[in-house]
């Protein structure tokens, strides 16, 4: 009996890494439109949030997946889910994610022009006042 659960174990620490490699994939997705758009130092930034992030996720998964070791398999696992997610998933959605970065700059942009109206609008009537 313990050698079906010690394979069941393996079996879902496999697929507990496989779904590790996809989230950390999303997340590459996720802040992959932001740093095109912003400049190097930014992007800098942004790159040591998602090895921060990535590298969390893998720790936490090794403490209690591993018993406080990350071995092969766990990174192989890690690479395939990353990869697959990245093939088949990672297109559409990073479509949708630069979407809505694009919708949002343009609310910005927007809610950014009608507050330089009212600022001029108060300027001069303060001037106005002040005459």
């Amino acid at each position: 009996m313990s050698m079906k659960t010690e394979l069941w174990e393996q079996l879902a620490a496999l697929l507990f890494s496989l779904l590790l490699g996809a989230l950390v994939g999303l997340l590459y997705d996720l802040l992959r439109p932001p740093r095109h758009r912003t400049g190097p130092a930014v992007g800098a930034l942004l790159d040591l949030l998602f090895c921060l992030l990535a590298g969390t996720g893998a720790f936490f998964y090794a403490m209690s997946a591993g018993n406080g070791r990350l071995g092969l398999w766990d990174l192989t696992g890690m690479l395939l889910g990353f990869l697959l997610y990245m093939h088949t998933l990672s297109p559409p959605l990073l479509r949708l994610f630069t979407a809505e970065l694009d919708f949002c700059a343009r609310v910005m942009g927007g809610c950014k022009k009608r507050i330089n109206k009212l600022e001029i609008s108060a300027k001069n009537r303060f001037q106005n006042m002040r005459e």
